[in-house]
């Protein structure tokens, strides 16, 4: 993290009950936040670091971002189509973090470069 110059915190679903941790992490690190359709609200969406919803639905801003990222960590996320688009270009410059409570869903998609299954809550 600390060598990232371009780092963005990718937030799904799984993030849902860990609001209060993921404020907690973006405030110590100040990396902007985009969020899935499911994991949107879990991150205050009128935040200066709130990129707001990626993919399809997204915002340019957020697709933008993630598409320069150095870094991404990947919070709870399953990789849907709405979100990446082609998977092959989705993040291509970015080392991948993905952490998720379902072993299944690491690496199903899109392969990170360091992959932790726990629950994001305690990661956090």
């Amino acid at each position: 993290m600390s060598e990232a110059k371009k780092p963005v915190v990718y937030v799904g679903g799984g993030c849902l009950n860990s609001g209060e941790e993921l404020r907690k992490f973006i405030e110590l690190t100040d990396i902007p936040v985009a969020s899935t359709l499911i994991g949107f609200g879990t991150y205050p969406y009128d935040d200066e670091l709130s990129l707001h919803m990626l993919g399809m639905p997204g915002t340019v801003y957020a697709n933008y971002a993630v598409d320069k990222a150095d870094l991404l960590l990947a919070f709870g996320v399953k990789y849907d189509d709405h979100v990446t688009g082609k998977l092959e270009a989705f993040a291509s410059r970015a080392k991948i973090v993905h952490i998720d409570i379902d072993f299944a869903e690491i690496g199903k998609n899109k392969q990170p470069h360091v992959s932790i299954c726990v629950d994001i809550k305690v990661a956090l």
